[in-house]
């Protein structure tokens, strides 16, 4: 999204709900979405389509403007992670039978089968709750990145719109901070000594 559209998608979406030109936000809405037929409805019939408009132009407004992710940034997130999906084989398949629950195909794979301490029985229950929660986040992560893949459509990444990845390569960074931070206190735990 160029400049200038990205600067009237903002004033349009700050200006009060109630003094917005909905012929605009539909202009907009077909600038941005390149959808001439959805577009020109929008146009024909304002007062039916506002809602839409709005809603349509809010999306926008929050991955484009608000939230500030142009392409650079995009794509800056989208090599981190798949950086994320390479160290964590994210793209492999589980270990185990098909008819497994993904948790006990999860706690198969390397990092669960070897990472789990050998006093893990003896810990508080909070500690030995991140490795459970991490187990939830990896499938989550599994699940984000196959859905990234599917909205990809193909390796080259053009005919995917930054706008559609952003939220699912920002999703599986914060998943990732999370997972690495929960693996560090787990593994770094050490039982206070008595009365200290």
């Amino acid at each position: 999204m160029d400049e200038k559209l990205k600067k009237e998608l903002q004033d349009w979406m700050e200006t009060p709900a109630d003094k917005r030109d909905v012929k605009t936000g539909a202009r907009l809405c077909r600038q941005i979405t390149r959808n001439v037929i959805l577009g020109n409805n929008y146009e024909k019939f304002p007062k039916r389509f506002g809602k839409m408009v709005e809603y349509q132009l809010s999306k926008f407004y929050k991955v484009r403007v608000k939230d500030n992710s142009d392409h650079e940034l995009v794509e800056k997130m989208a090599a981190k992670a798949e950086g994320i999906a390479k160290r964590e084989k994210l793209d492999e398949r589980l270990p185990g039978f098909d008819n497994w629950k993904p948790e006990t195909r999860i706690q198969k794979t390397e990092r669960f089968a070897k990472g789990k301490r050998e006093d893990h029985d003896s810990l508080p229950e909070e500690i030995k709750a991140l490795y459970v929660e991490n187990i939830n986040l990896l499938q989550q992560m599994r699940h984000n990145r196959a859905q990234l893949l599917v909205i990809m459509n193909t390796h080259d990444k053009t005919v995917c719109p930054d706008g559609d990845r952003y939220p699912f390569v920002k999703e599986l960074i914060d998943l990732d901070t999370k997972y690495r931070a929960n693996w560090e206190k787990y593994d770094t735990y050490s039982a206070p000594v008595d009365g200290k």
